[in-house]
């Protein structure tokens, strides 16, 4: 068996919850470590409280790896700024302001201003860790579309994994397993 190098914490995206079929996944993909993957209120908690609440757990934890998904994507690169190890994002947020809008106003018939100085402040100042970044991107991500204005803003990504008929869900998830594994027992010391 690999030698465990500390906790694979989960973030799901917006409208999911901790108990997302990823985390199961995760889960599968990872029986020797321990997977974490907190529900997060992204509809009555503003940015800044679920950053400081994944830099809690990130520093409790001994977090070894970060996957993150869409909304959980975006959370997981802002992590970035306290978190120096790998992390995974999953067909992650890059334009949070036009998403979130569309995706309150969808669900809660209202649009939401929460991302506006968060996204100014964090995101659009991460900082670029050569090697530190993977992309799973759907070919075909129906609420994202075309993902390679996010590659721009992540020049120095360490690898993209396209795949094909998988939607912004990312059905395909379970076949990023070898890639996955191979970055979390390569890269912790």
């Amino acid at each position: 068996m690999a030698d465990v190098k500390g906790t694979v914490m989960y973030v799901h995206g917006y409208g999911s919850s901790g108990s997302a079929l990823k985390a199961q996944t995760l889960r599968a993909m990872f029986p020797e470590v321990e997977v974490l993957s907190p529900t997060f209120d992204y509809d009555n908690t503003d940015p800044w409280e679920v950053q400081r609440q994944l830099r809690h757990i990130v520093e409790d934890n001994n977090v070894g790896l970060i996957v993150g998904s869409s909304l959980g994507g975006y959370h997981t690169l802002c992590a970035t700024r306290f978190y120096e190890g790998v992390v995974w994002c999953v067909n992650p947020v890059h334009d949070v302001m036009e998403i979130i809008n569309k995706l309150t106003l969808e669900r809660r018939g209202e649009v939401s201003r929460v991302y506006g100085g968060f996204d100014s402040e964090v995101f659009r100042r991460l900082p670029h860790r050569k090697g530190q970044l993977h992309f799973a991107l759907s070919t075909d991500d129906e609420l994202l579309g075309d993902h390679h204005q996010l590659l721009d803003i992540f020049p120095e990504y360490a690898s993209v994994v396209w795949k094909e008929h998988s939607g912004h869900v990312f059905t395909r998830f379970a076949e990023l397993e070898n890639e996955i594994r191979n970055t979390y027992f390569q890269t912790k010391q």
